[in-house]
């Protein structure tokens, strides 16, 4: 019944339609090496710039938006219905859960500076690999024993299939 509100609503629901053209795929980046020296930001950034420009579209135009509409219909114009605090819950999750994705993120790329820097700590070859093949850019893989990520070797069944 509120006019100025209805036109909030489809104002909104507008912008979120922006999200469509703006997605893309995931991606799997090989940094050059002028972006892996400028430390964090600039291999954070080249790394996962299709995951951050995912995460970015989720936060500010789909979810976003929408929870803080959704907050404002219930806390100032008390309008309160399941559907209502449901979607408000569902729009509050998706938000956390991105921000907790962008951490861990952040705190991977992190990690594989600090592995760089400190240089690998042991060899990790696979049966019927030489020490002698080089390192597959860009592939990377955990170490459950230290907890760091660390550079595979390139095996001659997969360094041609890696995208």
């Amino acid at each position: 019944k509120n006019p100025s509100l209805v036109y909030a609503i489809l104002a909104l629901w507008t912008w979120s339609m922006v999200q469509f053209p703006l997605d893309l795929a995931v991606q799997h980046v090989m940094c050059p090496l002028s972006e892996t020296s400028r430390g964090f930001p600039g291999l954070f950034f080249c790394q996962y710039r299709a995951d951050l420009w995912n995460i970015g579209i989720s936060v500010f135009i789909q979810d976003g938006p929408f929870l803080v509409v959704r907050l404002i219909l219930m806390i100032y114009f008390k309008v309160i219905n399941q559907m209502l605090v449901f979607f408000a819950v569902k729009n509050f999750l998706v938000v956390v859960l991105q921000l907790y994705r962008l951490v861990v993120l952040a705190l991977g790329v992190r990690t594989s500076l600090r592995s760089r820097l400190q240089g690998p700590k042991r060899e990790h070859n696979f049966p019927g690999q030489s020490s002698e093949m080089g390192r597959s850019p860009g592939v990377w893989d955990s170490d459950p024993q230290e907890g760091l990520d660390v550079p595979l070797r390139a095996s001659p069944i997969t360094s041609h299939s890696i995208p």
